[in-house]
């Protein structure tokens, strides 16, 4: 008889000890605390043949969105070829997914995680991991959906309902279910104050209906709980950062900054591409941010030719253009036009969208605001092929909105306020733009 893990889905396994060691890791990874991981790698130095421990470790190599974590990805989906045998059908489910990953079909493997909870719903690591799957793709449908094939499942008597309802609001929102989103978040957030995920998804709801005063009260009053030792925590610090530029209040986003988002030669890249986003934003908005860029683009300039993950590629392209860095601009830009050519999911999201995007902002950089408007306006209504979300791939309109009245196009850069008003009618940052236009 199988055993099951502390959610309830069933392991091939036969150490207790060592599934209840999965299982609290699984929980810090719903979390976003640290160290999921290390926990995972000791358990595997004591039985390598555990297979869903080792399809957790797959996993996060999987989600990391870093192509450097691929040759760690491709080892472990080896050994667990070698266990297929073994496997029960979860497993199995999971093996798939991350076999279509490293295929290349990343969209198969987002697919592959959705059709686990058809027969197992109590599977929370696939459901953790399928979403982000859905960030890294952008698919916004899909991000709403998941959590609906399990939710019948689990109730709040369950330990983990919390980060169920938190990653059914995310995707709501995603889809623009405001209203659903932020109630669901709000209920997350109040049953476990310590859910990251819930936090971030009532972030994202306040932003997208432009209530920045809100947000700026709901973030500071919990910041004990998300503001410190976990993984999520210098993004929901920026999300505190874009209330606050919301505001047109440039200076107290500076000092975040500064205080929680400086790039280090150990950043991961998800990091940068919160100093890189927030730095761009700020530039735009006229603020002089000295030299805080260069460690910024020395990050980027150690993966320039990845070419693997196009929302990594664009928030390098704003490095490499606001210091001016042309060798690695150019370095970068050849390294998509081999990669677009290319088949596979990759290839396609770079072709289609991440290199017209990354184009359109290096001219921008160069101050070619005519060509960047048109890269940028034929560009943007694909920019969910690379990823992130609908705050993140705001930073696109706001730069065609500035290239637009850079090049004196007043006729685009109305239009262009008048989407914006449509969701965020009493912004002091679009009363600022509307009052440049004038």
């Amino acid at each position: 008889m199988s055993k099951l893990d502390r959610f309830g889905a069933p392991v091939s396994h036969h150490d207790q000890a060592d599934i209840d060691v999965f299982g609290q890791a699984a929980e810090l990874m719903l979390g976003f605390a640290p160290d999921p991981v290390g926990m995972i790698k000791e358990v595997l130095k004591k039985s390598p043949d555990f297979i869903m421990a080792r399809c957790f470790l797959a996993g996060v190599y999987l989600i990391a969105s870093d192509k450097r974590r691929q040759p760690l990805l491709h080892q472990q989906y080896a050994e667990l070829c070698k266990l297929a045998d073994r496997a029960n059908a979860r497993e199995k489910g999971h093996i798939h997914a991350i076999g279509l990953w490293v295929a290349g079909d990343l969209y198969g493997s987002s697919q592959a995680y959705a059709d686990i909870l058809n027969d197992f719903p109590r599977d929370i690591v696939a459901l953790q991991y399928g979403q982000q799957t859905d960030f890294l793709l952008g698919s916004a449908s899909s991000t709403r959906d998941r959590p609906a094939r399990m939710a019948a499942h689990w109730s709040q008597e369950d330990p983990q309902y919390s980060y169920i309802l938190g990653m059914q609001a995310f995707g709501l929102e995603e889809a623009g279910h405001y209203a659903a989103a932020q109630a669901l978040a709000e209920r997350s957030v109040a049953m476990n104050p310590k859910d990251t995920w819930g936090v971030h998804a009532l972030a994202h709801c306040l932003e997208m209906q432009g209530k920045p005063d809100e947000g700026v009260t709901f973030m500071t009053s919990c910041e004990e709980h998300w503001g410190h030792d976990n993984y999520l925590s210098i993004h929901n610090r920026w999300h505190l950062s874009l209330y606050h530029i919301e505001r047109c209040e440039f200076d107290e986003t500076l000092a975040m900054h500064d205080a929680h988002m400086v790039v280090t030669p150990k950043s991961e890249l998800m990091d940068a591409h919160d100093s890189a986003a927030l730095l761009w934003r700020l530039n735009l908005d006229g603020v002089d941010v000295g030299d805080r860029w260069n460690p910024v683009a020395d990050k980027y300039a150690e993966v320039v030719d990845q070419a693997y993950m196009a929302f990594t590629d664009l928030h390098a392209m704003m490095s490499f253009a606001a210091t001016g860095r042309e060798a690695e601009a150019q370095a970068q830009l050849a390294a998509l036009e081999t990669a677009a050519t290319q088949a596979g999911t990759a290839g396609d999201i770079i072709r289609i969208a991440g290199l017209p995007l990354v184009r359109g902002f290096h001219a921008f950089g160069r101050g070619e605001y005519a060509q960047a408007k048109q890269l940028l306006s034929a560009a943007r209504h694909n920019s969910h092929l690379i990823g992130g979300s609908i705050a993140q791939r705001d930073v696109i309109n706001w730069t065609l909105t500035e290239a637009a009245m850079r090049d004196g196009d007043t006729a685009t850069v109305r239009a262009l306020i008048a989407e914006r008003t449509l969701m965020k009618p009493h912004s002091p940052l679009t009363d600022m733009f509307t009052r440049r236009a004038a």
